[in-house]
């Protein structure tokens, strides 16, 4: 017997797990049709990119838009100023705020205080509702006025900016980042008082650092050898492929960052992550939670880093004597850790600036086998619950990994 009846409610897209319980075995489904976004791609000249690619997800289209501007950059060899580099790193933390919140409180909450849907928080605990909707508020805003609207940036360009914040948005922007603190604060503090099912998988967490991929198990690697390091598998049984690190399970996104990563972290993101399980996924929530907190007090950094110095407006170009490969192209990798985790986009261009190729990997296809993994995980551990509970428990731990499964068939 299977469950086959429901996708998997709360998530971005559409999922399910497909269990026989005769044989104790579990199959995580992708149902969405393919978007081919690559192929679209092909043929396009190199400054649709950037304007192209976000289309792919209204959750994070700011990493897919910086994304393709690193990749753009990369095959140019286009080397951007620190103003650019400050204001990409505030667009993340944007990018990272909204996404979060998001998730947290409107689809992986109810599974923990016993509601159905995260609107239900507005009724049942309103100073906490309120809260929430004042950090995605933030986030929209950070977004509104770095990259020119909350969802699809309009001011980025390959080089630069097409348009900078001027000096009275981002000081209203810093009182509202203070405003806010409090906010930030009490979602690390309430999501460590939250009561996470207790599951131990053996999973590779893996992030990106500079120019690197990490892996928890074995090490660094050149992020331009993204392809060699992680497989992308199809399966007849999904729309999406399902990736691998070097052959194996991975997981990427804020518990992989928490655990690899070594930024430094305020004594306040130190002690909550402290508290992190790093082989328990359900964890991921929390460590989302810190990341709120973490991407806040970055903000505010950034924010009044920028209000102290002189930006510069400079969009940079390619220099003259960059050459083409060998074969005539241009080829170029862009990275970012997305919300999600790991995102990469590469490009090729003839000569003219055409797209003669794209390649692109979101995390939820890293996340995949994972997911997969720690469902039956769930299976293993929990023999002795009910069925109606570790479907209750698989469904729970997917929801954790945070999946956006239209992201996957991109």
């Amino acid at each position: 017997m299977a469950i086959t009846k429901e996708y998997i409610a709360k998530i971005e897209g559409h999922g399910s797990l497909k269990v026989d319980w005769e044989k104790n075995s579990v199959q995580l489904r992708v149902h969405e049709g393919e978007r081919l976004f690559e192929g679209i791609l092909v043929g396009r000249t190199a400054e649709e990119s950037h304007w192209i690619t976000p289309r792919i997800c209204g959750v994070c289209p700011i990493a897919h838009n910086l994304a393709s501007l690193r990749a753009i950059e990369d095959a140019y060899g286009i080397k951007v100023n620190k103003t650019t580099e400050t204001l990409r790193d505030l667009m993340v933390c944007a990018q990272n705020i909204q996404s979060h919140v998001l998730h947290l409180f409107f689809l992986a909450l109810p599974d923990y205080i016993g509601i159905d849907r995260g609107t239900e928080l507005a009724r049942k605990d309103p100073a906490s509702f309120a809260k929430a909707l004042a950090l995605k508020e933030l986030g929209d805003e950070i977004a509104y006025v770095v990259a020119g609207r909350n969802v699809h940036p309009t001011t980025t360009t390959a080089g630069g900016f097409h348009k900078i914040p001027t000096k009275e948005a981002l000081t209203k922007l810093f009182s509202m980042l203070e405003k806010t603190t409090e906010a930030a604060e009490w979602t690390a503090e309430f999501f460590s008082g939250l009561e996470y099912p207790e599951l131990k998988v053996d999973i590779e967490l893996v992030a990106m650092e500079g120019d690197k991929i990490i892996s928890g198990k074995t090490g660094a690697e050149p992020i331009k050898n993204y392809k060699e390091n992680i497989e992308e598998e199809l399966r007849g049984n999904s729309t999406a492929k399902f990736g691998k690190y070097q052959g194996r399970e991975m997981m990427v996104g804020s518990l992989a960052r928490m655990a690899i990563l070594k930024r430094e972290k305020s004594p306040e993101v130190d002690r909550y992550s402290a508290k992190l399980d790093f082989e328990n996924p359900y964890h991921n929530n929390f460590a989302q939670a810190i990341e709120i907190l973490q991407n806040h007090q970055m903000a505010r950094e950034t924010v009044k880093k920028l209000l102290d110095s002189e930006m510069d407006a400079t969009i940079s170009v390619m220099d003259s004597d960059f050459a083409p490969d060998s074969d005539g192209l241009y080829k170029g990798i862009g990275a970012v850790e997305a919300p999600r985790g790991g995102l990469y986009h590469e490009i090729h261009l003839d000569k003219k600036g055409i797209i003669v190729y794209a390649n692109i990997i979101t995390p939820t296809v890293q996340n995949l086998t994972s997911m997969e993994k720690s469902a039956q995980a769930v299976l293993d551990q929990y023999k002795e619950k009910s069925k109606e509970e570790k479907e209750r428990l698989m469904n729970m731990v997917i929801r954790a990994y945070d999946p956006c499964i239209t992201c996957s068939v991109h």
